[in-house]
């Protein structure tokens, strides 16, 4: 948890396929992350799923700084928000939770690196963030571009329902009460 201009981490530990153990460290961002994020989103691979942002063609670095004031914004406004996520002390990317109207909405995007850690790395920031901010009911959203999640439906999320945010279509799961037990 960080207070004022602290920054505290988090390490979750969570196991690769081939059962390697890997830290993970989760901390909100600061004006220092600005080139990680820059690269994450203008990865072509990456910005394909991100359909908010594929209008624009690519993202500045002044959205980015934008972004990551309106994301420490969020954190003082609501008490929650999103995190740098790191694997073994190199930035892989961010989740955790934003206001999405009046409900929580869980969001994760990462390097293609850390794509092959799916289903651990969903579990495991999922499970970050209930612990920090309690159980409760979240919602998922993803682009049209990304596969049907068969784990969202294991978690016990609803079957996806088409939704329009800004002007682009998304695909939204629900969860009424995510349980901390049902991600362990």
């Amino acid at each position: 948890m960080v207070l004022g201009n602290e920054c505290t981490t988090t390490p979750v530990y969570w196991v690769i396929a081939n059962g390697a153990p890997m830290n993970l460290t989760f901390r909100k961002f600061s004006a220092q992350d600005t080139d990680d994020v820059y690269r994450l989103l203008n990865d072509a691979s990456i910005r394909r799923h991100l359909p908010l942002g594929t209008a624009a063609g690519t993202f500045s670095v002044e959205f980015v700084q934008q972004w990551i004031a309106q994301s420490l914004l969020h954190w003082q406004q609501h008490g929650y928000g999103t995190w740098r996520i790191e694997r073994d002390n190199a930035f892989i990317g961010w989740g955790g939770c934003q206001a999405l109207d009046s409900e929580r909405e869980f969001v994760l995007v990462v390097h293609r690196q850390a794509m092959g850690a799916g289903v651990s790395l969903i579990r495991r920031v999922l499970a970050h963030a209930l612990k920090e901010w309690g159980e409760g009911s979240m919602l998922i959203v993803l682009p049209v571009s990304r596969p049907k999640s068969r784990l969202l439906s294991r978690l016990g999320f609803s079957e996806p329902r088409a939704v329009t945010i800004n002007g682009c279509d998304f695909v939204q799961y629900r969860h009424p009460y995510l349980r901390l037990a049902s991600l362990i």
